[in-house]
């Protein structure tokens, strides 16, 4: 959902080889991130698309977009695609923005007893995602 950040490619790499160990998994990548995903605009993500992405930093295989996932509309929107797919997961990449997206997102799921779980991975430039080690 942000902007270019280092290791937003790494994470598709990762649900691939995720994939791959469990032979059952299906991913969906949304054209253009939250575009995509609003537009239910996407590409069935394989190891042979992907070849040419590996150890590239930012989001150049499927494209970034929009950085909010917060109307109403936008949620309704986005559990209609999330159970129009069977999704069992929505992986999300970005900073401390999407972060808050996501937690909104998945409060609105449950609300909506929906089957699918949102999962948030931070990336940012701006190295604004911290806590304070114990």
């Amino acid at each position: 959902m942000g902007r270019q950040a280092p290791g937003g490619n790494n994470v598709v790499d990762g649900l691939l080889r995720f994939q791959a160990q469990r032979g059952n998994v299906e991913l969906f990548g949304f054209l253009s991130g939250v575009d995509g995903l609003l537009a239910n605009d996407y590409e069935v993500m394989t190891r042979e698309n992907f070849a040419n992405y590996i150890n590239l930093g930012g989001y150049d295989y499927i494209g970034r977009g929009a950085d909010e996932l917060r109307t109403d509309e936008h949620k309704e929107k986005t559990l209609e695609v999330a159970t129009n797919l069977g999704l069992a997961g929505l992986v999300l990449v970005g900073a401390t923005g999407c972060m808050s997206d996501a937690l909104y997102l998945s409060e609105f799921f449950e609300e909506k007893n929906s089957a699918t779980r949102v999962v948030v991975i931070p990336a940012t430039v701006d190295g604004n995602i911290h806590h304070t080690y114990f």
